[in-house]
């Protein structure tokens, strides 16, 4: 919907203070961060699936530059419960502040994989296509290991980058987040990021994630035990 420039019907005009006119900022780019109770725990767990899976299955290669990168449906292992609905309860709340449809629409986990990059290892920008919502958890983070970094989402400003003084939220080209154990981090799926090479002496493990959407079913089914591995989120 088209909103009215300041000073419209009524509408106060921006604000002066000593460092300028304050700006109506439109086009927000969100990134939620929170850090998981008792992740020490779940991420014990997660790194003794991580060895199960890495001993029985092959590496598979998206934007990982060397390291190991699990198939990408973790998120039907029962193993893996715990932490599915962890990220799913998040991405829900993250829908929920962007006005998503519950009403008629589900939420759905459309990917999961495990990474695990180690020394020199590192992560090519990209984005996730056919998504709304992605993310990282990270598992295992030793010092050096390597910081996720998010790009300004307007390519068209690199036409011309003015001179300023200091960076802050409003003149960044990129943000950088220190990868810390037991952190989740959700972002919009078409934000490109990238992942620093591993500079440290061990290897770094976090779980991605890629989250979707479905049309409500017009006649409910039952609905199945809490634990079940579905792909479905839930809203309520």
């Amino acid at each position: 919907m088209k909103q009215n420039p300041p000073g419209a019907q009524g509408q106060p005009q921006p604000q002066q203070q000593a460092n300028g006119f304050v700006p109506e900022v439109w086009f927000h780019t969100p990134v939620w961060s929170r850090k998981v109770v008792d992740h020490e725990r779940i991420n014990t767990h997660i790194m003794s699936v991580l060895d199960t899976l890495e001993a029985d299955t092959d590496s598979i290669t998206r934007s990982n530059v060397g390291g190991w990168h699990s198939h990408d449906q973790i998120h039907h292992r029962e193993d893996l419960a715990e932490i599915r609905r962890i990220i799913g309860t998040a991405c829900v709340g993250c829908a929920t502040f962007m006005e998503f449809d519950f009403d008629n629409f589900d939420l759905i986990i459309k990917e999961m994989w495990l990474n695990k990059n180690g020394p020199g290892d590192f992560n090519k920008a990209h984005i996730h296509p056919n998504a709304i919502l992605s993310g990282a958890y990270y598992v295992k983070t030793p010092e050096g290991a390597g910081n996720i970094e998010l790009y300004d989402p307007v390519p068209a400003r690199l036409m011309n980058v003015y001179p300023v003084k200091r960076r802050k939220p409003i003149n960044l080209q990129a943000v950088e987040y220190k990868a810390e154990a037991g952190q989740l981090l959700v972002f919009p799926s078409w934000l490109q990021h990238s992942v620093q090479p591993n500079r440290g002496e061990d290897f770094r493990v976090s779980i991605s994630f890629n989250i979707g959407f479905k049309a409500k079913a017009r006649t409910q089914a039952p609905e199945a035990p809490e634990d079940a591995p579905l792909d479905l989120v839930k809203g309520d």
